[in-house]
């Protein structure tokens, strides 16, 4: 997409600080391939690169009256980048580590008890979704539950596109909290499994 003009950039910023939804929305379908591809390079996954670059634009929006429309608007969202793709790193080194230990302790597998432990983290996950606002439960479960499309899911909640992005990241990162605060830390890299696994039970 075409670079944004200095002038236009900071109008937009500016508005942004003072809680614009519409230049948010602008900077997000201008900025959003962008960051996307700057993660990508990082991580070789496309879904994990669109996830990463949903939580950029939550953080942009959490964050809005911090921002100094004086100041470099890109290298700023590339640094909200660059912090999640080492957080995602972490993650990833975790989850190897987790499956190292596991491949240790094969000969020790019990199949009954991991099957308990399973259903007991489907539980967690349905408190976890349960646990979610109203309009983002919503949101999470048409997309999980009926496959349905962001688009789909906008006109039928008659909420904008950029709101159903907002609303699942906002749901991913409650539910991983879920998890964090009521699981140990390595039982994490099942979140996406446990997900889907509790809604398709």
């Amino acid at each position: 997409m075409k670079q944004l003009d200095k002038v236009l950039l900071e109008k937009l910023v500016v508005l942004l600080c003072e809680g614009d939804t519409a230049a948010f929305n602008e900077l997000y379908y201008r900025y959003k391939g962008k960051i996307h591809q700057f993660a990508y390079r990082f991580v070789r996954c496309s879904e994990t690169a669109t996830e990463l670059t949903q939580l950029v634009f939550v953080r942009l929006w959490k964050y809005k009256h911090t921002l100094d429309a004086s100041k470099d608007f890109d290298a700023f969202l590339l640094t909200i980048t660059r912090n999640l793709v080492y957080k995602e790193f972490q993650r990833k080194a975790k989850a190897d580590t987790y499956q190292n230990e596991l491949s240790k302790q094969e000969h020790t597998y019990d199949p009954v008890a991991s099957f308990m432990d399973l259903q007991d983290y489907r539980q967690l996950a349905e408190s976890a979704i349960e646990s979610l606002p109203p309009q983002s439960k919503k949101v999470f479960k048409l997309s999980r539950e009926e496959g349905a499309s962001y688009e789909r899911i906008s006109n039928e909640l008659n909420i904008s596109k950029n709101t159903v992005h907002s609303h699942m990241a906002k749901s991913l990162s409650h539910i991983r909290q879920y998890f964090k605060i009521h699981t140990p830390e390595t039982v994490l890299v099942w979140l996406p499994v446990l997900c889907t696994a509790v809604i398709n039970w």
